[in-house]
Parts: structure tokens; C-alpha cells; sequence
């Protein structure tokens, strides 16, 4: 009896993550609880220290209804950049800390964002369901309810970590170097000497490397990623298409990068150089690159643009350098491939048939919960009436989108940017454009069967529709359109009557 009692007394004080294997910390099926308990002192020292990245040791509560796990001696502090200073902070709770080793359900850190300044709370769980639709390394996400010292702090995104555990699930191989990239990291070329790019600081409140390697700390290598950044500032060079595919991923690529076109997603590499990692693949000998910090999404705005209707066709900021995306979009094959990454998602993962009830259902799963948490008002103003509507209207020049009309604006426009971008059926011979080059006027010379029913198209050589005119005034079998107001350069004209494409390019002087 004895000893049966010291086997219990064994049992009991063995770690929590030994028995707890169940996988519900990322099960977005259901809202789970997160209880933090800590000394109240060292709770005033986070809140107020913000910039502090110090764990303070505390006690651990998972509950997912079913499940009830208790870890003593974990960490916990605050996490982000611009939310550190917000009144709904964000979190990160670390199992290994003050435990060597330890993991609870396969990690060793979660994060806790409380997307304060989106009033739905689900704009980056949902770009991570179409991350994850689309067949990109999935980071696991799930919502739960968070608890300190007993008091509610509201409804929460739990992130799976990406770090070498996240590496070995998703790769199978967590052995290279992954830097996370933060502003400005714009992946120009500065020369060889690998510190030079150590010395550029990141803009985050915390400070560190803009490129901050994660993994592999104590070597400190950069020379793998300087080569790649020396390999994408080749240009006019026959062999970069080759040179690139060896060191790049480059269908992965493109298609994060079209999965930040298609939900708006401006606070990435192409836009903003901001919020991405890089993977040196030691099996596959390439780069991977992975989006992340995707809460400014789906017609979230801070920088008074209109994301739903921006080309998708020329979507990076021109006022400073992009040499992945400008170079990689040089090559025809790449570009090709990057609208049918775009076509397929915005046509299939991004339907609204798909995603409105995926949208509806996250909606129904946290309203309860959403609405008892009174931290996400304090930032924003946001009410719960801005809850509701945020998905289904803008709410203010913050969110000058709800979610769904901004899918809805979003995958028209891109349908019909690359709708016009493709290259048209030619009858050769039968248009004529005179005068060309052409100052301020041009005259369409049709065929001479044609009389009615046409539709005529002016494109800048992006695919943008600089005029358009349907039925217009036939005389002779001509057309006469103004375009003095066009920019200089070369145009194309699409003359369409019944299934038949006629097109031809003038030179605007």
C-alpha cells in the first residue's frame, strides 16, 4: 500500500505535458481557456515595462472544456511592436523557460495576439485558413478566452510559434537557418560582408535585426543569405531565371506572394519590406519564404489607400527597391505563374461560396466570447455593434471594409485585372490605328462587316483600362477616340464584335 501511495505521490509531480498529448491547443473548432496566475507585482512590472522581453515565471491553465492541464514555472510576458503600447496587449507564454527542455502538446512557446484594432478579432485566423487552403506550411491558430489572476482579458488568437519545433513539423527538417525579416528588410544588396547586414536595426519597439536569424544562433551565419540577396540584384542577365530556382523556392514564392494580393495584405515584403521569414532549406538547398503578422488584412488600412481595388498586376511600392518580387516578375514563366496562383485563388479558396461560411462560422464560434471581452473597446472605441457590422461594413477610415465586401470588391477587381491582362485572339490585318504614333486623337479602321454591336478597350502595357467605349458611333467602319489625356507611351486596343477579338498597339507621344 505504501508503495502504491508513493507511486501516485511520483505521478502527480511528473510534468504536465508528459500526459497531456490530446492536440486541442490549436483546435479552432472550439474557444479554450487560458489561465495565467502570477504575482500581481510582477503583472504591474509587464503592463507597464512594455518594451521588456523578460519572462516572468507563472502558472499555466489549459482547459478546453475536456481537457484540464496545469503547468507550474512557466513564462509569460508581452510580445508585438505597436500593440505593446495598446490597452489590449498581446502575449507570449513560454513552457521552456524555466523548464529545460519542456513542451506542452509538441511546442515550447505560443502567442497570444489581441488584435485590438480589428473589430471582427478574426482577420488573421482567416488569412491563415487561406494560407493554410492553399497548401502553404501551415501555422497552426486557434481562439481562446485568457485568464489572469482571474480576471477575463478578453478573446485571444493563439499562434503556433515558428521555431525549430515549427520547422520539423512543416519541413521535416529544422537544421538551417530561418531569419525572420521585419522593417525595413528589403532584400537590397549592400555587398558581401555578411555584417553589414546584422548592422541594419529593425523598426520593431524592441529593437534587434531587421534580418534576425532565429536558429543557429551561436554561428551567427549569414553568408547563405547574403549570396541570395547578391542573386536577386542580377539584372539583364539571361542566367538569373536558372541562378534563382537553385537558391529560391520560387512557385512557394509566388504564391505567398499572391495570397497577400488577394486579402490585401500591405504590411509584407512587396509593400511595406515587413513581417516575413526566410528559410534556408538545408534539404531542398533553397530558400522558403513564409508570411506572418497578418492582422492588417482583409480592408484593414493605415495608410489611406484603397487595398480592395490596388493592381494586382503592380501591387509593390515603386518609391523604394523590391528586388524579390520586380525581378522575379521580370521573367515571363514567373509572371505567368504568378496569375494562375492568383486566378486559382481568388476563383477557388477565396469564392465567397468558400469563405463567407468559413467567415460565418468563426463569427458564431467567438460572439459570446467577443463580446464579453471589454479590453478590445479601449483601443478603437470598437462596440459590439462594430463587431457585427465590421464584418459586413466598414466601420471607420481604419476599416474602411468590412471582411466581406471587401472579398467581394477584392476578387471582382482581380478577376477583371487579369482578365484584361491576358493576351486577346488577334485577327491579323483587320484593325487599322492611324495616325500612330498619335498626339491626341486616333481613328480605328474596322472591317467592313463589322456595323454593330462593338465594344472597344484602350490598355496601358500593364493591363490597366485606360478608355473603353461600347457601340460607339461607326462611320465608314471608323472610330475616332480621344486620348489626349493619356501618358505617353505604348497602348493596346481591343476591338471585340460578337466572338471575334480584334486588337492592334499604337504609341501615345
Amino acid at each position: 500500500m505504501i508503495k502504491l501511495y508513493i507511486l501516485a505521490f511520483l505521478f502527480f509531480l511528473l510534468p504536465v505535458s508528459v500526459f497531456s498529448q490530446k492536440n486541442t491547443l490549436f483546435d479552432d473548432t472550439k474557444v479554450s481557456s487560458i489561465n495565467i496566475n502570477l504575482p500581481a507585482d510582477s503583472l504591474q512590472v509587464i503592463l507597464t515595462d512594455v518594451l521588456s522581453n523578460h519572462y516572468f515565471m507563472a502558472q499555466f491553465v489549459f482547459s478546453d472544456g475536456i481537457l484540464h492541464d496545469t503547468l507550474q514555472n512557466t513564462g509569460f510576458r508581452l510580445r508585438g511592436n505597436t500593440s505593446r503600447y495598446s490597452q489590449k496587449k498581446s502575449f507570449k507564454i513560454s513552457f521552456n523557460t524555466y523548464a529545460p527542455g519542456r513542451k506542452y502538446q509538441g511546442v515550447k512557446k505560443i502567442n497570444l495576439n489581441g488584435q485590438h484594432n480589428d473589430p471582427t478579432l478574426i482577420r488573421e485566423k482567416l488569412f491563415y485558413d487561406v494560407w493554410k487552403n492553399a497548401r502553404m506550411p501551415e501555422r497552426r491558430t486557434s481562439f481562446v478566452k485568457l485568464y489572469i489572476n482571474g480576471e477575463y482579458f478578453g478573446l485571444y488568437t493563439n499562434l503556433e510559434e515558428m521555431d525549430k519545433e515549427w520547422l520539423s513539423r512543416v519541413f521535416d527538417d529544422n537544421d538551417g537557418n530561418l531569419y525572420k525579416c521585419t522593417y525595413p528588410a528589403d532584400l537590397v544588396y549592400l555587398g558581401d560582408d555578411p555584417q553589414t547586414y546584422k548592422n541594419i536595426g529593425s523598426s520593431s519597439a524592441t529593437g534587434g535585426r531587421a534580418y534576425d536569424l532565429q536558429t543557429n544562433e551561436t554561428l551567427d551565419d549569414y553568408t547563405g543569405l547574403v549570396h541570395f540577396i547578391r542573386l536577386l540584384s542580377i539584372k539583364n542577365n539571361t542566367t538569373f531565371p536558372d541562378s534563382i530556382s537553385k537558391r529560391l523556392n520560387v512557385k512557394a514564392y509566388l504564391k505567398a506572394y499572391a495570397i497577400d494580393i488577394a486579402t490585401g495584405n500591405w504590411d509584407d515584403y512587396a509593400y511595406n519590406k515587413n513581417n516575413y521569414y526566410l528559410y534556408d532549406n538545408p534539404t531542398s538547398g533553397k530558400f522558403d519564404f513564409i508570411s506572418y503578422d497578418t492582422d492588417n488584412t482583409f480592408g484593414v488600412d493605415w495608410m489611406g489607400k484603397d487595398w480592395a481595388t490596388r493592381n494586382c498586376l503592380d501591387w509593390v511600392n515603386h518609391s523604394e527597391a523590391r528586388p524579390m518580387v520586380t525581378q522575379l516578375l521580370k521573367v515571363p514563366v514567373f509572371f505567368t505563374l504568378y496569375k494562375q496562383y492568383l486566378d486559382t485563388i481568388m476563383r477557388e479558396i477565396i469564392h465567397p461560396d468558400t469563405i463567407f461560411p468559413r467567415i460565418e462560422s468563426l463569427k458564431n464560434l467567438i460572439t459570446q466570447a467577443a463580446l464579453a471581452d471589454t479590453y478590445r473597446t479601449l483601443d478603437w472605441g470598437y462596440d459590439d455593434q462594430d463587431f457585427y457590422n465590421g464584418f459586413e461594413q466598414a466601420i471607420d477610415g481604419h476599416t474602411p471594409y468590412g471582411i466581406k465586401p471587401f472579398i467581394l470588391t477584392r476578387r471582382q477587381t482581380i478577376i477583371e485585372q487579369l482578365n484584361a491582362a491576358k493576351t486577346p485572339e488577334v485577327v491579323p490585318g483587320s484593325l487599322t490605328i492611324i495616325p500612330n504614333p498619335a498626339d491626341n486623337y486616333i481613328s480605328l479602321i474596322l472591317p467592313g462587316n463589322v456595323v454593330n454591336n462593338v465594344h472597344c478597350i484602350i490598355y496601358n502595357m500593364q493591363g490597366v483600362i485606360c478608355g473603353e467605349w461600347n457601340n460607339p458611333d461607326l462611320n465608314n467602319t471608323s472610330v475616332m477616340f480621344p486620348i489626349h489625356k493619356l501618358p505617353a507611351g505604348m497602348y493596346i486596343v481591343k476591338v471585340q464584335t460578337g466572338q471575334v477579338v480584334y486588337t492592334s498597339m499604337f504609341v501615345k507621344k
